[in-house]
């Protein structure tokens, strides 16, 4: 299944700013793709920031996309950013990332996409896994969001998957 930029970024936007982002979204050839959306809350680093994670399922694959409001001041230009998925939670997970999602790092920029690499303002960055989308859906995850080695390696976004597990076990 593919489901098309355009309709993805116009969703991002949408629950960046506190949309809310249906279970699944129809794809150019009718079918419908389905997905998972986690709040990115802004660490101590990054306070006052806000981010969302989209998975979409992609066959035995997802696709992981964040768009993030910014970074802290001082972070090395053009943005690198090196997001991690943990088992657990963003309180208490594991001290190995179970996937890092390391192969692109260079951060777009959500308002000038045609820019090469971003240098403020919301980003975002998008990745895939080797996993299905089920398997990591049934799993309690983190998403850590790290400043590249040069900016300390701090964590400067984290969000769980507890409330949406929660509802789905109701």
């Amino acid at each position: 299944m593919v489901i098309s930029r355009g309709v993805l970024v116009a969703c991002s936007v949408c629950l960046l700013y506190g949309g809310v982002m249906p279970a699944s979204v129809a794809t150019a050839n009718g079918a419908e793709s389905r997905l998972d959306s986690i709040r990115l809350v802004g660490t101590g680093y990054n306070a006052g920031k806000i981010g969302k994670a989209i998975l979409v399922a992609e066959g035995d694959k997802t696709e992981v996309h964040l768009m993030l409001s910014g970074v802290p001041s001082g972070t090395s230009l053009p943005v690198h950013l090196y997001p991690y998925i943990y088992e657990g939670t963003c309180s208490s997970h594991k001290l190995k990332a179970r996937y890092a999602l390391t192969d692109h790092v260079l951060a777009d920029s959500i308002i000038r996409p045609r820019a090469i690499g971003a240098f403020r303002g919301p980003v975002q960055l998008s990745q895939r896994i080797p996993v299905a989308f089920e398997t990591i859906r049934a799993t309690q995850y983190a998403i850590s969001v790290r400043t590249s080695p040069a900016d300390g390696n701090l964590e400067i976004f984290c969000g769980d998957n507890s409330f949406n597990l929660s509802q789905r076990r109701k």
